[in-house]
C-alpha cells in the first residue's frame, strides 16, 4: 500500500510521523509533496520517499492523505482530479470546515473519502480524531482502516458528518480552553507563591490525572466533583466562586461561538 501525503504542516505532519512511528507502513511507503520545500526536508529524515508534485502523489497513491489548507484544497482537487480518477485512491481530508460533498463536487468522478477531524495533541500522539467516510468508503473494510489508521496518533471515534461542528467544539478547539485553563491555574499558583514553571507542572499533571480518571469509567464528572468537595470545605468554595463569576456560562457561550463559527466558514 502507498500512503501518499499532499502537505506536510503541522498536523499532516504529526499524523505522517505517528503512522511511520507505529508501523502502520514502512516509511519507503509514503511518498509526500509539499509545496514549501522546507516542510518536505523535515520530514527526510523519517526514510519517506518525496515526490516532484502533487500530480506524482495522485497517480501513485493508494491511500492519499489531503494536508493542504481549507482555501486551498478545492483548487488541488481540481488539478489532480484526472490522475485520482484513474487511480480511485481512499482520500482523506483534514480540511477544517469542507463538508464530504464540497471535496467530492471538486472531482470529476464519485470519490472514496473521509473527513478526518484530529486535533493538535496528534503531536504527541494523544489525539482525539473523528473519522466519517462517505458513501463509496463505506465498504466492509475501510472503517476499519480508518480507526486503525487515526489510532496511530490518539483515539478515533466514528461520527455522522453531522455532528462533525460538535464535535470540533470540543476536541479542535478544546485544546486551546484547555491550554488557557492550564496557564491561569498556573499564574493563580504564582500569586500565591509559587514558581511558574513548578506551578505550570503541577497544573499539567493535575488535568493528566483528572481526565485519566474520568477515562477510567469509575463515576460520571459530578460524582467525582461529590469525592473532592467536603460540606462547607475548601473546594467547594471554589466552585462556588467559579459558577459567581460565569465559569459554566462562559463554556457554554464558547463552544456555541465555535459551532456559529464554523457554520459561517462552511
Amino acid at each position: 500500500m502507498i500512503l501518499g501525503f499532499l502537505g506536510v504542516g503541522v498536523m499532516a505532519g504529526a499524523i505522517l510521523r505517528a503512522v511511520v512511528r507505529e508501523g502502520f507502513v514502512p516509511p519507503e511507503d509514503c511518498l509526500v509533496y509539499d509545496i514549501v520545500p522546507a516542510a518536505m526536508e523535515a520530514v527526510r529524515p523519517l526514510g519517506v520517499r518525496l515526490a516532484g508534485s502533487a500530480a506524482d502523489v495522485a497517480a501513485a497513491a493508494d491511500v492519499l492523505q489531503l494536508g493542504t489548507k481549507p482555501q486551498d484544497i478545492e483548487a488541488l482537487l481540481r488539478a489532480i482530479g484526472p490522475a485520482l480518477a484513474d487511480r480511485d485512491p481512499l482520500i482523506l481530508s483534514i480540511a477544517a470546515g469542507k463538508s464530504l460533498e464540497t471535496l467530492a463536487a471538486a472531482l470529476p468522478y464519485a470519490p472514496r473519502l473521509a473527513r478526518l477531524v484530529p486535533n493538535v495533541n496528534a503531536t504527541v500522539g494523544e489525539s482525539i480524531t473523528a473519522y466519517c467516510p462517505n458513501e463509496r468508503a463505506r465498504d466492509a473494510e475501510t472503517p476499519a482502516f480508518l480507526a486503525r489508521y487515526c489510532g496511530c496518533f490518539g483515539r478515533a471515534v466514528p461520527l455522522e458528518e453531522k455532528q462533525v461542528p460538535a464535535f470540533f467544539a470540543l476536541a479542535g478547539a478544546g485544546p486551546a480552553y484547555a491550554y488557557l485553563f492550564l496557564d491561569e491555574i498556573a499564574r493563580a499558583g504564582v500569586a500565591l507563591g509559587l514558581r511558574k514553571d513548578l506551578a505550570l507542572e503541577i497544573a499539567a499533571q493535575m488535568v493528566l490525572g483528572s481526565a485519566k480518571k474520568v477515562q477510567a469509567g469509575e463515576a460520571h464528572p459530578y460524582a467525582l466533583i461529590d469525592q473532592v468537595c467536603s460540606p462547607g470545605g475548601i473546594t467547594i468554595a471554589g466552585l462556588e466562586a467559579l459558577r459567581e463569576h460565569g465559569f459554566i456560562t462562559a463554556v457554554d457561550k464558547a463552544f456555541r461561538a465555535v459551532v456559529r463559527r464554523d457554520k459561517e466558514l462552511g
